[in-house]
């Protein structure tokens, strides 16, 4: 396995870059960073490389520390320092900011959009969660209003992310804590569900599986672990449901988290950031020691259950010259062989990645 640095893109931010995500329909991604910028990046099938699209300034007033796309690919939502959350509108070959979200609080420093796109959340330093809902009776309507504000964790809120296949809220934070939010629709809340405490250390990040059955942390405490969610059987005969051979519907069980594999002391400091690649074989680490790591995920088959093994097969030095790698991103979408990496030297970076 091998990972090979194909392309340094211009210096067109001017501080550090925290965060990059790819589009999920389009060949483009984007980025942001303490500059206050957002700059949308294209791929160009003539160059076989990025070019800057746009550059969307004048919104935020201080760092952009978090991206999401909606999972339409039209909207894009970013979080800042400033308390804000900015949306933007994508019309054929445009991106132009249609609303911001105001949240009164302390650093916002992440968003996420809801996989049915009635919920954008984000999350504070203060250690609070914010859900805006849209206005569901508008059909067209763009609209969000805060729908509930509640202590999340306590003290800094380092990721909030919905579940890829319904409307469930992850957190992670400064309290070594990753909690799982669920709706409950005779509050029409959002309410606690689970806690898990195995890190030592503060959460950094939170990443699923396309399925959203299996999801990865990485922490403070140097370790990367990948957690399996349960499933339970819900009596639901109602059409088009995926239904189980004793006509049970089968869901997701929040409340039964199993640990599946740890891999401890991957790089010498926090792990800011992971990512699968697309055929989920393989995740990918960054960290604040200017280091990546490729470690390969193993499915072992018992007779009882699956198991499985994460182990490290390579580390690539110094990444970014030593600076720190704020963001890793895996392409999921049109080249399984792209990783694109962001960190404190304002370079983006671009991999190729080959298995061998």
């Amino acid at each position: 396995m091998s990972l090979t640095l194909k392309t340094v893109l211009p210096l067109n931010h001017i501080d550090c870059i925290w965060c990059i995500k790819y589009h999920p329909t389009k060949k483009l991604f984007a980025s942001c960073g303490s500059d206050a910028r957002i700059i949308i990046w294209e791929y160009n099938t003539q160059t076989s490389d990025y070019q800057k699209k746009l550059t969307l300034e004048n919104i935020h007033k201080s760092t952009i520390r978090s991206l999401d796309w909606d999972y339409s690919g039209n909207y894009l939502s970013g979080a800042s320092f400033d308390n804000n959350i900015s949306i933007y509108k994508m019309t054929n070959d445009s991106i132009k900011h249609i609303e911001t979200l105001e949240s009164n609080d302390s650093e916002i420093k992440s968003v996420s959009w809801s996989r049915s796109g009635n919920f954008i959340s984000c999350c504070s330093r203060k250690g609070n969660i914010y859900i805006y809902e849209k206005d569901v009776d508008d059909f067209n309507s763009e609209e969000f209003s805060c729908k509930t504000i509640f202590e999340g964790h306590k003290g800094d809120i380092k990721m909030i992310k919905f579940c890829p296949n319904d409307d469930v809220l992850f957190s992670c934070g400064f309290d070594e804590k990753i909690k799982i939010w669920e709706q409950d629709y005779s509050k029409d809340d959002f309410v606690l569900v689970n806690t898990i405490s195995e890190h030592a250390g503060t959460v950094w990040f939170i990443e699923f599986n396309k399925k959203g059955n299996i999801f990865f942390t990485c922490s403070d405490d140097k370790s990367l672990i990948m957690w399996g969610i349960g499933d339970k059987n819900v009596n639901d005969k109602k059409s088009g449901m995926d239904i189980c051979k004793d006509n049970t519907e089968k869901i997701f069980d929040y409340d039964n988290i199993i640990k599946l594999a740890k891999i401890k002391d991957l790089h010498l400091r926090p792990i800011y950031s992971c990512s699968l690649n697309i055929n989920e074989k393989y995740i990918f680490t960054c960290s604040n020691d200017g280091n990546i790591g490729l470690i390969e995920i193993t499915e072992i088959k018992n007779k009882d259950k699956k198991t499985y093994e994460m182990k490290l097969v390579k580390i690539i030095k110094d990444a970014h010259d030593q600076y720190s790698v704020n963001c890793i991103s895996a392409n999921k979408y049109y080249n399984k062989n792209e990783i694109i990496t962001c960190g404190d030297d304002c370079n983006i970076k671009i991999w190729d990645f080959k298995e061998e």
